[in-house]
């Protein structure tokens, strides 16, 4: 749906929208000015050679994740269809199969008049990238997870896995739970999930009565009588692997309540696996998404992956700030309001990682309910 401007009515529910300003970056009923003029710091903005606002977006167009980019290229022209103004033009570039390509692409795009770089995807890519951007006055926003590529002029739109973890972590505790465990994956993600796991009871004055790797489930099984809830970081194969090896061992349905990240935001995982009935997990409501998709649908011709609202919504963004000037500055894109997308309303940090007002929601044997909702401002938005 097309937005309406700011400074002409109060805020509308449009996708990609900026959310009121106010004093403290609070909701504010009047008419005010979203960006308030400032000297901008490393400036994106310099006159289009396109008499254009132009905004590249960085996808593997080619190679192995061919239909993965073109996906996100797909929600990137519905965003363009319906928030840009006649002046918006989206450059594609293909980041091809290595760093080096993307490294390629960037440049490319930043030569040919780009005033921000949406993407690229993989965290190599960005990483490659990081310099170019590091030495030009265009700012990025990477469609990766890895927040530790995130810097000032570095924003990183994915879904980073801490903030699930302690929203989810939040909702128990005030639902009764203290005693939590916790099966932790491997890898650098499994670090940043085992951190703020940790984090999150200790907060809440929980107890972790265990925690163990996928190698060491057993450890989970011994103590399941005193578990109040366990936390599964997981999604596709693996967690249903991990599910029938917990029922086996004697977890039943009902018995103590599962959590879980985003990755269990997918349809049919309470069918599929019974015994996560009634257990929580920490991502954006559904319903915006599910008009995105059944609009992706009638115009694709096909399910998009989850991951292609990232591109829809950075895309969204870039076209509600160039209908208010074309100016990409860190100021701009950091705006302490934020901006509401299709995952929910989220805000760029000066230290370019993304703020996002996330839900809980509930599995259930028909799909998923919304448990939480997510906050609809940031304006004391403490879960």
């Amino acid at each position: 749906m097309a937005p309406s401007r700011l400074d002409s009515q109060p805020w509308p529910s449009g996708m990609g929208q900026p959310l009121p300003p106010g004093p403290s970056a609070g909701m504010c009923p009047q008419k005010t000015a979203l960006f308030k003029p400032a000297p901008p710091v490393s400036p994106a903005y310099r006159e289009p050679r396109s008499g254009k606002t132009q905004v590249a977006i960085l996808l593997p167009l080619s190679g192995k994740n061919a239909g993965l980019g073109q996906a996100m290229l797909n929600a990137a022209q519905l965003a363009v269809f319906d928030v840009a103004g006649g002046t918006f033009e989206l450059m594609p570039r293909d980041t091809g199969a290595n760093a080096d390509s993307a490294v390629l692409a960037a440049r490319d795009a930043i030569a040919s008049g780009a005033q921000l770089l949406i993407g690229p995807l993989f965290a190599a890519d960005v990483a490659a990238i990081k310099p170019v951007v590091q030495t030009s006055n265009v700012n990025m926003l990477a469609l990766s997870t890895d927040v530790s590529l995130a810097e000032p002029g570095v924003y990183v739109m994915g879904f980073a896995p801490a903030p699930q973890v302690e929203r989810v972590v939040a909702y128990a505790s005030r639902q009764g739970v203290q005693r939590f465990a916790a099966i932790i994956p491997g890898g650098a993600y499994g670090m940043l999930v085992q951190r703020a796991f940790e984090s999150a009871v200790r907060d809440q004055r929980g107890t972790i009565v265990a925690m163990a790797g996928l190698g060491r489930i057993q450890d989970i099984l011994a103590k399941r009588e005193e578990i109040g809830a366990l936390l599964l970081p997981f999604g596709g194969n693996e967690l249903r692997q991990i599910v029938a090896q917990l029922a086996a061992g004697g977890f039943e349905a009902g018995k103590i309540h599962f959590m879980g990240t985003g990755l269990w935001d997918e349809p049919g995982l309470g069918k599929d696996m019974p015994l996560l009935a009634g257990g929580w997990f920490a991502a954006a409501e559904p319903e915006a998404r599910e008009a995105f998709t059944k609009n992706y649908v009638n115009t694709y011709g096909k399910e998009p992956p989850r991951l292609v609202t990232l591109a829809y919504d950075a895309t969204a963004l870039a076209a509600v700030l160039a209908q208010r000037g074309g100016q990409f500055d860190r100021t701009a894109l950091s705006n302490p309001s934020g901006f509401a997308g299709l995952d929910g309303v989220f805000r760029l940090t000066p230290q370019g990682l993304a703020e996002r007002g996330l839900a809980v929601n509930e599995v259930t044997p028909e799909g998923i309910k919304v448990a939480d909702p997510s906050p609809s401002t940031f304006v004391n938005s403490v879960y």
